[in-house]
């Protein structure tokens, strides 16, 4: 994996000193040259697609360079297997809704003939992951799954979403990071068998208590 850049986060608001930064750094660098291709083998291994390997290992390293100045030093397999689970299981579920993003805005391709006969049941089971998506997005602030729409589905800058919303550009950003978090909140809360349409504290199949 070529082409790694990451800053790494001091952990505190006080400017630290060139000799003190090159001490992470070359911390952060060491701990990214020795356990690289473990992380790669552990994404096979939690199931992340071939050809985002790469993209998921680089975002389990730029949490670890976050995270660095917190970190005791004691079991870097152990913390940064754990950072990698997160990662996969976060890039399945962003997986997850944007392929359904994606299936909406093909209706008309998927509406053609399927010689496996499996047409109409894809298509319901796209129309049932549609409505939980939906359901999930209801739940979230209106600024914020407006920006994400925005974004995600529509494909507009960051740029435009501040002159639509009359915001700053870094409003934009701020509303995307939690939208993203928390949109993968309530999609893993919906896997532990929540019902998206249901209040908070139901589970799928369940009558809310009264």
């Amino acid at each position: 994996m070529a082409g790694l850049s990451v800053s790494v986060n001091s952990g505190s608001p006080n400017c630290e000193d060139s000799s003190s930064h090159s001490v992470r750094r070359a911390r952060f660098l060491t701990l990214y040259d020795v356990w690289c291709e473990s992380v790669l083998r552990w994404i096979r291994a939690l199931g992340g697609p071939e050809a985002d390997r790469d993209d998921i290992a680089q975002e389990v390293f730029l949490v670890a360079s976050r995270r660095l100045h917190a970190f005791d030093g004691s079991n870097p397999a152990a913390w940064l297997y754990r950072i990698t689970q997160r990662q996969v299981r976060d890039f399945r579920r962003r997986t997850w809704i944007k392929r359904i993003f994606t299936r909406e805005h093909t209706d008309a391709v998927d509406a053609l003939p399927d010689d496996g006969g499996s047409g109409p049941a894809r298509a319901l089971e796209r129309k049932q992951n549609q409505r939980v998506l939906y359901a999930l997005l209801s739940k979230m602030n209106v600024e914020r799954r407006a920006a994400f729409v925005l974004f995600e589905v529509d494909g507009l800058s960051g740029e435009e979403i501040a002159k639509i919303q009359g915001v700053a550009v870094n409003t934009v950003w701020k509303r995307l990071h939690v939208a993203r978090k928390e949109l993968l909140a309530l999609v893993a809360r919906y896997e532990r068998g929540c019902d998206p349409t249901a209040p908070l504290g139901a589970r799928r199949g369940k009558a809310p208590r009264t």
